[in-house]
Formats: C-alpha cells, sequence, structure tokens
C-alpha cells in the first residue's frame, strides 16, 4: 500500500511539471512571454499565531502514566460515594460510614443504625442529608438508610473476592476525615463465633471504630464487601463478603431500626 501511494504521487509530480511546461511553450509562442518582476528587497514578514499556555493542571495529567489516571480515577469515584453517618441517639452521638447504593439509598452497619433518634449522613467535601427512613437486616450486621437529596455517585461495580487479593477499605475511622487502609484478604472463615452466621473474610488493611459500614474496594474499585468489625485476636479487620450479605438477607430480610439500648 506505502509503495503504491508513494507511485502515484511521484506520477502526479511528473504530469504537474509537463503541463506546467506546455503552458509555459504556448504563452511564449502567443507573444506573451516577458520578463518576471523583481524580487521585494525585503523578504514577506511572517505573521505567528499567539501562542496560548496550557493550564498547569492539563501539563499535569498528560505527564501522568496510565495507572495513576486509572488510580486517582478510583479515589475520586470511592470519595464520592463512601459517606459519614452520625447516629445522635439517647447515648450520646455515634459515627460510622455507609456507601450510596443508588441517589437516595445507603447501605451500612446495623450496628452504624441501631438506637437512632435521629440519622444524619455527610460527604467528604462536607454535604449534608437527612435520613428520611431506614431499616437493618435481621439475621445479618447490615442497614439501609433514604436520604433527602441526592448522594453523589453510588456503587456500580461488585464482584466476588478471593483470598490473598489486596484490597483498600474506605471509610470515616474515629469520626475524622475520609481515608483509604490497603490491605489483602488473608482468608474466610466461619463467621459464627464472629457475630456472622456465614462467611466472613479477614483483611490485613487497618480498620478503626468509625469504619463501620463502608465498602472493601478490590484493585478495580469493585465493592467485594462491608466492613463490620475488628478481631481483637488478630488485630484483622472483619468484613461480610457479598454473598454472605445476600444469603443472610434473603433468609432474614429487614427490620425496623432497634431502639436505643435494645442493640
Amino acid at each position: 500500500m506505502l509503495h503504491a501511494a508513494l507511485t502515484h504521487l511521484a506520477s502526479a509530480r511528473r504530469v504537474g511539471l509537463f503541463l506546467a511546461g506546455f503552458t509555459l511553450v504556448i504563452a511564449l509562442e502567443a507573444g506573451c512571454g516577458g520578463l518576471a518582476s523583481a524580487p521585494p528587497s525585503q523578504p514577506p514578514e511572517v505573521v505567528r499565531p499567539a501562542v496560548h499556555r496550557l493550564n498547569p493542571q492539563v501539563d499535569q495529567v498528560a505527564a501522568t502514566p496510565v495507572p495513576q489516571l486509572i488510580s486517582n480515577s478510583l479515589r475520586r469515584k470511592a470519595e464520592e460515594m463512601v459517606v459519614r453517618v452520625r447516629n445522635i441517639n439517647c447515648e450520646g452521638i455515634a459515627t460510622g460510614s455507609g456507601f450510596a447504593l443508588d441517589p437516595h439509598t445507603l447501605l451500612t452497619n446495623r450496628h452504624v443504625l441501631a438506637g437512632a433518634s435521629q440519622l444524619e449522613v455527610s460527604t467528604w467535601d462536607g454535604h449534608d442529608y437527612q435520613v428520611s427512613t431506614a431499616e437493618v437486616g435481621a439475621l445479618v450486621d447490615l442497614g439501609i438508610a433514604t436520604v433527602d437529596g441526592a448522594l453523589p455517585r453510588a456503587a456500580s461495580t461488585y464482584a466476588e473476592p478471593s483470598a490473598g487479593e489486596g484490597v483498600t477499605v474506605v471509610g470515616f475511622p474515629l469520626g475524622g476525615p475520609l481515608t483509604f487502609s490497603s490491605g489483602r484478604i488473608v482468608d474466610f472463615v466461619d463467621g459464627v463465633s464472629l457475630g456472622v452466621p456465614g462467611k466472613v473474610m479477614r483483611l490485613t488493611a487497618n480498620v478503626e471504630p468509625g469504619n463501620s459500614g463502608g465498602p472493601v474496594l478490590d484493585r478495580r474499585g469493585r465493592v467485594v464487601g462491608i466492613v463490620y468489625a475488628i478481631e481483637l485476636a488478630t488485630g484483622y479487620g472483619l468484613a461480610i463478603p457479598l454473598d454472605t450479605l445476600r444469603t443472610l438477607t434473603r433468609a432474614g430480610g429487614f427490620q425496623g431500626v432497634p431502639a436505643c439500648g435494645s442493640g
């Protein structure tokens, strides 16, 4: 294809030269030949287009490696998806984490919502929402709340995790700013002794009070579980994987939020 294109170009140039010469002969025979005008004493001024500097952020993005761009994009999605949950109850104020299932619904833990006389939700950048309705799982440490207003971003992808897989816990430990804690899935254990009647995954990612209800994300930003506790004997974070959540939710359904003091 390249050879054909070059051949075509060469032919076109020969034809052009021939036609130009033919025109010149006709002009001379017709008595129209003459001297060309003298070249200008000064070369014509070349006007160059104005140079517009790019926004420094554009330069920075252009120079950023693709894997880092992907990582930054996943981080921003997690920031917009995860929320802080504030539980105002008869014993004071407690905080936990949660993440959006859709623009108006968030998922968290049963114990994050339990006993609340008022529930408030806030995003990483300081936007606040009031909770209008809430329910908790009958058999699993799971809670669902509906907020007034639209949450910034909902979780869109989910996956089943594997032991040894790298993961990140996202949440608001101790009620402070949003944090990202990386680690790996150690293993899956029977959760009966850990307060969950089903499979539980143990994590090396750092988990603190306030992380409860936050998502566990794989390296592609997919939700693979929900944090609910810390195993005191090992210091591992504990999370409920998606298949356990589905099984226990189908078996027990949801009920109203327990009153303050009832657990």
